[in-house]
């Protein structure tokens, strides 16, 4: 399931960056569609990624729509207080970046910086340094902090 999970939202980026968009969307649907009959079954270990999955959907309109947006947000959000909750650092800190890609294009700056944060922190918990490393190469003009030590 985890390969299912890394498949969603590869295709969802895929749908976002490239001509084939409806062939990349429907791929990230069912990859969805698995995660909601799992969540049914164990819902701490696959609730946040079909949260996740259906934010990446919804973001893919957040442009044009209003209510995309707010379905994009909610679900974000939810997906990395979920993740979180379970013990899933790694999802949490994806979510989170995830989280701050979508924030950026629809023009919120403070919400994509704060996220943006957050996700270095999650990264940085669960021991992803290079991650860490990239994300501030990237994002010079944010400054990060990580509890702990590395």
């Amino acid at each position: 399931n985890v390969q299912a999970f890394y498949d969603g939202l590869s295709s969802y980026q895929l749908a976002r960056t490239t001509a084939n968009r409806d062939k990349w969307k429907k791929r990230g649907r069912k990859m969805m569609k698995k995660f909601v009959k799992w969540a049914k079954d164990c819902p701490s270990n696959n609730t946040h990624k079909v949260l996740l999955l259906k934010a990446e959907d919804a973001s893919l309109f957040a442009v044009k729509s209003r209510k995309k947006r707010e379905i994009a947000a909610r679900a974000y959000n939810a997906a990395i207080l979920g993740a979180n909750d379970s013990g899933f650092v790694n999802a949490a800190a994806i979510a989170s970046e995830r989280a701050a890609e979508f924030y950026s294009s629809i023009g919120q700056d403070d919400l994509f910086s704060s996220h943006m944060s957050q996700a270095y922190q999650l990264y940085f918990k669960w021991g992803a340094f290079g991650k860490c490393e990239y994300i501030a190469k990237k994002y010079p003009g944010i400054i990060f902090t990580a509890q702990g030590t590395h």
